[in-house]
């Protein structure tokens, strides 16, 4: 009996231990695992209960998704609601990098207690979750995805160069959070985040930066250009084998000469141009606060000459995002301090307390003052006199720079327009990159949506 009475005691507190080790682990995991287990779209739970979902709204408190008797809803106009798709997201969660995926915890207030998790889940109440407000400017970017040439892809973002907010960014194509089922696979990609393209001219940019920063005297001299150059294992040519003649390294830029960046990326060679690379976010992982970008590529680890010079121009096997771009741009008009982007104003609950403040979480100098300064007045050339004449606002210093991105497979070559620039004057602290897949050479596409969004913030402020 005593035997039995002992098993029995043994047996129960075995019982006890799995029961606190359960608990344990159950308590971590809302805690500390809570807002992945909030964000999955495989959580069949938290869908059917999305009425805990908070309010997502612009900087201008224009409401672009609620709760509505248990339902999401987002806004009415179908363009409009389409062409916030990828920044907002949706509750099925296919944008990942979208509010309502990336920012769920805070729309369903996970820092509240276990105790009143619980029993919210249990008695199947539905308590309201704290509302995101964005830095996103929505009638700016409705205006941006009209302006957005019909039936081409590609990405437009926009930011403020000073404080690093984001104030508009477009995905094309599109989706409608209503219904994904229709949505091609592609769309639900917010290409200013995740797209990663073949930057062409706008690289130069990078490698500009890069001869000023090893040599500052490079300045002032004079380059030849008889519109082709060959070298060791290859040639390069400029568009349409156009010679440029004996031309400043202000002119080569705003003519964008490739075989004189073709030589400048020879003489830098990997290393110089593969750390200013670096510098400026090459082949480094860009997870920010308010999102993640896909990693930039530039071939530092290749020996072959033919990379390094046609990198020198953007092409090899140099990809970027778009958003990347929009932050060296905003780098050079910042006196060469890139600022970190953020998407979130403030996060407030449903009794109004703020709970969080946005804000970027940092900066990094990637260039020397000199030669931000430097860097912008050549851009500013390309816009009055250069390949971005179609960039300039009256009354205003645009900078500005163009690129013809090719990119091919077995069969075709096609040639992505990008543009990327920013408003000088510190009272208009507007960046934008624009990448217009298949926009053809010449990039005017590209340069008119870019001034689109610059005159848009400038009128928005």
């Amino acid at each position: 009996m005593k035997e039995l009475r002992r098993n029995m005691r043994l047996v129960g507190a075995a019982v006890v231990i799995a029961f606190i080790m359960l608990a344990g682990w159950f308590s971590f995991t809302v805690f500390e695992q809570g807002a992945i287990w909030a964000s999955s779209s495989r959580n069949t739970r938290l869908r059917a209960t999305s009425a805990q979902r908070g309010d997502i709204v612009d900087r201008n408190g224009n409401v672009l998704a609620t709760t509505k008797d248990g339902e999401r809803a987002y806004i009415s106009n179908a363009f409009a609601r389409r062409a916030l798709a990828t920044t907002v997201g949706d509750d099925r969660g296919m944008s990942g990098t979208g509010v309502e995926s990336f920012h769920s915890a805070q729309l369903l207030d996970i820092s509240d207690s276990l105790l009143e998790r619980l029993s919210a889940l249990l008695n199947g109440k539905s308590r309201r979750g704290n509302t995101v407000e964005l830095t996103i400017d929505a009638p700016m970017t409705v205006e941006l995805a009209q302006a957005f040439p019909s039936g081409y892809r590609g990405a437009v973002c926009v930011l403020n160069w000073k404080t690093g907010e984001v104030l508009a960014m477009v995905s094309m194509p599109n989706y409608d959070p209503l219904d994904v089922s229709s949505a091609e696979d592609t769309a639900f990609m917010n290409r200013c985040l995740q797209g990663l393209y073949t930057p062409g001219s706008v690289f130069k940019i990078v490698t500009l930066a890069s001869a000023l920063e090893n040599d500052p005297n490079l300045a002032g001299q004079y380059f030849s250009c008889a519109g082709t150059w060959e070298y060791e294992g290859g040639s390069i040519v400029c568009l349409g084998r156009e010679a440029h003649g004996t031309v400043s390294l202000e002119r080569a830029f705003a003519k964008s000469c490739n075989v004189t960046f073709g030589k400048l990326a020879y003489q830098l060679g990997f290393g110089r141009l593969g750390a200013t690379a670096a510098r400026m976010g090459f082949g480094q992982s860009l997870r920010l606060s308010d999102f993640t970008l896909s990693t930039s590529r530039f071939p530092s680890g290749s020996n072959n000459m033919s990379d390094l010079v046609w990198a020198g121009i953007g092409q090899s096997t140099v990809l970027v995002t778009p958003m990347h771009m929009a932050m060296i741009a905003a780098s050079v008009a910042n006196g060469g301090t890139m600022i970190e982007p953020w998407t979130v104003r403030r996060v407030v609950s449903n009794t109004g307390l703020v709970v969080r403040m946005g804000g970027s979480n940092g900066s990094v100098n990637v260039m020397r003052g000199e030669t931000a300064a430097s860097v912008a007045q050549c851009m500013r050339t390309a816009v009055t006199s250069g390949t971005a004449t179609r960039a300039n606002i009256e009354g205003v210093t645009v900078c500005g720079k163009t690129g013809s991105a090719e990119t091919s497979d077995d069969k075709t070559v096609e040639t992505n327009a990008w543009f990327v620039g920013f408003i000088r004057e510190s009272a208009h602290p507007y960046a934008v990159a624009v990448v217009i897949e298949q926009g053809g050479a010449g990039s005017r596409m590209a340069t008119e949506v870019g001034r689109k969004a610059l005159e848009l913030a400038m009128e928005r402020g």
